[in-house]
């Protein structure tokens, strides 16, 4: 299904949005590579550490069916047909009554430093972007607390590598309608060493799939974190 997606999308916009093949150049500069993204079944490229947080917040964001890197459109610059590669293009599910966007990532600084020319080119980008019922957005580093990327980074383990499941059941079905530390959690099913390490992985593996919540923004995720079942 996500394969024939954007073939889809493409459809759609009439052939006027294009994801040509990401070539990854070798930059000292900054940090290159594959990201492995679950939503879209694939491997992402990206080209800086900031694209690699992106694609990752938006494997955690509900509302987001698939995204793509580096969509193309043509945007009138300068008096001049110019074609611009954004970052991202973001899929959003039918019943999340959200437009599909094009995502810019750039630090904070190269805004600041550069801003007249970004206000000018991101007012042309936005005109293009609204011509084909899209949305234009830019993230930068302060989007989110570090603290939430980390949480991210420590769950999205459980979304790309298998895991024992046999115990969430027991584990939901004790947490009920409560909350409850997840250190709790693991001592109320297990005095085993080797079951109680399977069933915190379970925990947290229950939150990545969003079926446990924990607070992910204002603390580190620990065993004294409390979980309670998703609503």
């Amino acid at each position: 299904m996500i394969i024939h997606l954007f073939i889809l999308l493409l459809y759609n916009l009439d052939i006027m949005i294009t994801f040509p093949q990401r070539q990854i150049k070798k930059n000292y500069r900054s940090i290159t590579g594959h990201f492995p993204s679950v939503k879209n079944n694939k491997s992402i490229n990206f080209e800086s550490k900031l694209e690699k947080t992106l694609f990752l917040t938006l494997e955690f964001d509900d509302n987001v069916e698939a995204y793509q890197e580096q969509p193309q459109i043509q945007i009138d610059f300068d008096g001049k047909i110019k074609t611009y590669s954004a970052d991202c293009y973001v899929h959003y599910k039918s019943d999340s009554n959200l437009q599909d966007k094009l995502i810019e990532v750039k630090y904070s600084s190269e805004l600041i430093k550069k801003r007249e020319y970004f206000e000018k080119k991101f007012t042309a980008i936005k005109k293009a972007a609204s011509e084909l019922g899209l949305m234009f957005s830019l993230f930068t580093e302060e989007n989110f607390s570090q603290t939430y990327l980390d949480n991210l980074d420590f769950l999205y383990r459980y979304k790309t590598h298998g895991r024992i499941n046999e115990y969430d059941e027991e584990i939901i079905t004790l947490i009920n309608n409560q909350t409850l530390p997840a250190t709790f959690v693991v001592n109320e099913l297990t005095d085993n060493p080797n079951k109680a390490i399977s069933v915190a992985n379970s925990i947290w593996g229950l939150v990545a799939d969003n079926k446990l919540t924990t607070e992910m923004h204002a603390q580190k995720i620990t065993m004294n974190s409390l979980v309670k079942v998703r609503a």
